[in-house]
């Protein structure tokens, strides 16, 4: 089953449009979330925020945001775009925490 690309040009001018949730690879142009100026939730993929956050065009009318990830992908990137996500509002970043050690033989 294939996806189509969307765009958000449709509901630009909703003034009471606050969620959009859009699946991975979905988007056809990620830059126009930047003209939704009342979102205050936003979930995308990593490779739409990592195109919102490269143009530095992350709604900052946001209070809350998600990167959607489906298949198992190595976590430490999604981790980097998050904590960028969150630098953007001055707040904590994710603490990552290495553990070392010998866990036994394996059952």
């Amino acid at each position: 089953m294939g996806r189509c690309a969307i765009q958000p040009a449709p509901v630009i001018g909703l003034p009471r449009l606050r969620t959009l949730t859009a699946y991975p690879g979905t988007l056809a142009d990620p830059l126009e979330i930047s003209k939704l100026t009342g979102l205050e939730f936003l979930e995308l993929g990593p490779e739409e925020w990592r195109t919102l956050l490269d143009a530095e065009a992350v709604p900052r009318s946001l209070s809350a945001a998600a990167i959607v990830v489906h298949g198992n992908q190595d976590p430490l990137p999604i981790v980097d775009i998050a904590n960028e996500i969150l630098a953007l509002w001055d707040r904590p970043q994710i603490i990552q925490t290495v553990l070392e050690g010998d866990l036994g033989p394996l059952a």
